[in-house]
């Protein structure tokens, strides 16, 4: 089941487009493109001044009269900027990491650090109200739905007018964002990477390195969709070409295997360096599929350092160490 809907992910991908029911009818939703973005972007300029022009205060000004209002500061504003700086660093870390305990420890401490960073940025929001660069983009989205929709599958004649859009009851607006949401998650980049990593897109895999002969047209004519197929079919190939011994584990699983190809050989060299597996050595607090990640067996008669520190009430000291190791 699975599979199939994989496949059919595939198939929209290559065409360009998804068929989908809305009221009894087929429609087509079209994947937009690069270009496509920046007509958006332009329409979304208009909006906004058109909006300047009829008085409504810019994001900027809001900020300054909220600041004189005493109910946001350059302190609240230092501390998005320096969480934004911080979590940069935590993935840059991340992507150094070879442990998975101290990669989920990093995991978490990054989630933690952007729930705290999107609370801040909701309460700024929410202070700033409309502005704007809000009803630019509240324009947009309707904009953007209405550049989505079609009749037919050539992508010629759109479901939507702007003023028959504008004259839809709020309730069948709504079926139709649902309709693209449902599409955009479809679609999300997590979806396209299990994709290609699905037993029938092997054959393709080296077919990547050419949009001409992958999907028939140049690359600043692909969709953003078709671009994160095969941007990340160069990635996944590329691990494959480079490294031996991927555990099957982490195979078909794309965040680990990205995981697995964001650590450099050397790296991974240098933590199997530590280990000598004729003396049945460990790597301190590795765990079984650490050693899988590495592409070594686990010695049999290895143990965990934080296990037997725990029985001993927390930690180990010298002769301890000595004796886990055969060391006497």
């Amino acid at each position: 089941m699975e599979t199939t809907r994989r496949r059919r992910i595939f198939r929209d991908v290559v065409r360009g487009y998804t068929t989908t029911l809305l009221g009894g009818e087929f429609v087509y939703i079209k994947h937009l493109t690069p270009h496509d973005q920046v007509e958006l972007e332009e329409i979304e300029e208009k909006y906004y001044q058109n909006a300047q022009r009829r008085g409504v205060p810019t994001e900027a000004e809001m900020i300054e009269y909220l600041k004189e209002e005493g109910q946001w500061t350059d302190a609240d504003e230092s501390t998005i900027a320096e969480k934004t700086f911080y979590i940069e660093n935590l993935r840059k870390t991340l992507d150094k990491l070879i442990l998975k305990a101290d990669i989920d420890r990093q995991k978490r401490l990054i989630d933690k650090e952007t729930k705290l960073l999107n609370e801040k940025n909701a309460q700024k929001i929410n202070l700033v109200g409309n502005t704007c660069e809000r009803y630019a983009k509240d324009r947009l989205n309707d904009f953007y739905i209405i550049k989505s929709f079609y009749k037919n599958q050539e992508l010629t004649e759109q479901l939507f007018t702007q003023d028959e859009y504008d004259e839809l009851e709020s309730h069948d607006i709504k079926k139709v964002v649902l309709k693209y949401n449902e599409l955009f998650e479809s679609f999300s980049e997590e979806s396209i990477q299990y994709t290609i990593l699905e037993d029938f897109y092997h054959p393709y895999l080296s077919f990547a390195e050419d949009s001409m002969q992958f999907y028939g047209k140049p690359f600043c004519e692909l969709t953003y969709n078709q671009i994160r197929l095969i941007v990340y079919t160069r990635v996944f190939k590329s691990i494959f070409d480079n490294n031996e011994n991927i555990p099957e584990s982490i195979m078909k699983n794309p965040a680990k295997l990205l995981e697995y190809g964001s650590s450099s050989k050397e790296e991974r060299d240098k933590a199997r360096n530590k280990l000598d597996e004729g003396d049945g050595g460990t790597i301190v607090g590795a765990k079984k599929e650490d050693y899988e990640r590495l592409g070594i067996k686990k010695p049999s008669g290895s143990v965990s350092l934080h296990e037997e520190a725990k029985k001993k009430g927390g930690t180990l000291n010298m002769e301890d160490l000595m004796k886990l190791h055969g060391v006497t």
